[in-house]
Parts: structure tokens; C-alpha cells; sequence
């Protein structure tokens, strides 16, 4: 279960029951499994699994009291995942109370890659974007956007603390945002963003590129977005198919 071998075991342990604890599946007073089912579960020593506690306990997220064992920490707030886009628009949607820190916003010289997903040509300039989303005041994802000039120019900082970056252009600027090519790994905090999103260096989390093209089927933004390991994830309906050539699932 455990094969991420840049990862400690017990960091990997500690993101598995942190994220069962802030999605609910395990409530507030309820007991977490002993210490030799979690280790006999994992295939890890009983250290690996204190040394995993332990974290969650510094955090409060658990109690651990001698001879009854670790529950859950009452005051844990269950924490609703975000859907498949992984939008900040999907969190407000479902009345997650969402906010934005703006570390930086300055017009520089685009990268390669993101000239080539802009579609810029001759033109080098970008304004990026480099920001921190909070869920409920806890940082909940790392964000540089990079938008061409003749969008960039029309933003104001003051614009993206109160909605996200797609609702300014879709109400303030009428760009309407159509599709969207984006992909998806996994990776580890380094020492720039680890505490800026509140974790540790090497801690796991989910990086997404994404290039958004408008209706007309022209890039309007280039984001590279991390998010915390233990506050996102994705939860997908599948749809079983079948032809006569192929038997698969489909995202629905």
C-alpha cells in the first residue's frame, strides 16, 4: 500500500489518517486502530506508526491517552473534498468559506512552456500571479497563474480577494472560459512552498497544470496550482462501458 519510496512511511501513514479524519470517515471521540492493526495494516513497525500519531497529535488532531488508546480530537471539523475540477468555484459552491493571499503580482518574462500553452509567440510579458488559497483560514493550495498581456493589463489585485481568478474574467472582462487541458501528479513540498502552505518539507501533494482556452478556443490563463495532500482529493463516479472491440470505464 505504501510504495512511495521518497516519502517516510509514517508521513505516508500520517496523510492516509489525516485525510480520513478531516473528510469524516473518522468522526470526532471515535477510536483510531490500535497500533498493531495499523501496523500489521501497513506492513510497518510499531515506531513508524507513534512516530505517524505522534504528528497527528502535535496537530490536535487526536488524543492519545495511556491504556484506552487515540481517538479523534473533538473539536475536528470534517472537511468537504473538492470535486474533480478542483476549482475554488466548486468549494464556494458547496459553501466552503474561501479566501485569498496574494503574494505576489508583477509582470515578468514567461517561461518557455507557458509561451508555448499561451500561444504568445514574439510576445514574452505575462503577469503572474503567485498566491495562496485558504479553505475556512487554513492554506489549502499554492497558486501561480500566468495570463497574457492583453488580459493581464486589465486585472487588478484588488479583483482576486473577493472571487476567483475565472469569475473576474467571466464577469468583470466577459471572457468566457470553454475548455481546458490539464494534468495531473504527484510530488512533495520543497522549502519555498512548505511553509506557505503550513507543512513540511517532503510532505506530499498534488500538482495540476492547467491551460484554459476561451470558447473560440484560445488560451486565456496558464496555472500551476499544489495542493495539500491531506486536504484534497478526488472522489469520481465511474461508468462501466463495453463495445466490441473494448470493456473499460468512463468518468461520468
Amino acid at each position: 500500500m505504501l510504495k512511495d519510496k521518497a516519502i517516510p512511511l509514517y508521513y505516508q501513514i500520517e496523510t492516509i489518517l489525516r485525510r480520513k479524519i478531516l473528510s469524516g470517515e473518522l468522526q470526532p471521540l471515535n477510536p483510531i486502530p490500535t497500533e498493531d492493526a495499523l501496523a500489521q495494516k501497513f506492513d510497518v513497525s510499531r515506531i513508524t506508526i507513534r512516530q505517524a500519531l505522534g504528528l497527528l497529535e502535535k496537530d490536535g488532531l487526536v488524543i492519545r491517552q495511556r491504556g484506552k488508546g487515540t481517538f479523534v480530537s473533538e473539536g475536528v471539523k470534517a472537511f468537504e473534498s473538492a470535486k474533480l475540477t478542483g476549482s475554488m468555484e466548486d468549494l464556494i459552491l458547496i459553501g466552503v468559506q474561501t479566501s485569498t493571499k496574494i503574494l505576489d503580482f508583477s509582470w515578468s518574462e514567461a517561461p518557455q512552456s507557458v509561451r508555448e500553452r499561451l500561444g504568445l509567440g514574439e510576445e514574452s510579458q505575462v503577469l503572474r500571479i503567485e498566491k495562496i488559497r485558504l479553505v475556512d483560514g487554513s492554506p489549502f493550495s499554492y497558486v501561480v497563474n500566468y495570463l497574457p498581456k492583453k488580459i493581464g493589463e486589465k486585472i487588478k489585485p484588488e479583483d482576486l480577494t473577493a472571487k476567483p481568478l475565472l469569475m473576474v474574467m467571466e464577469e468583470n472582462l466577459d471572457i468566457r472560459p470553454g475548455e481546458a487541458d490539464q494534468t495531473i501528479e504527484a510530488t512533495i513540498a520543497d522549502a519555498h512552498v512548505s511553509p506557505l502552505l503550513d507543512i513540511r518539507v517532503g510532505d506530499p501533494l498534488l500538482k495540476v497544470e492547467r491551460t484554459v482556452f476561451d470558447t473560440r478556443n484560445r488560451p486565456v490563463e496558464c496555472v500551476f496550482v499544489l495542493y495539500r495532500a491531506d486536504k484534497y482529493f478526488f472522489n469520481v463516479k465511474l461508468k462501466r462501458t463495453r463495445s466490441k472491440t473494448s470493456i473499460g470505464w468512463r468518468a461520468v
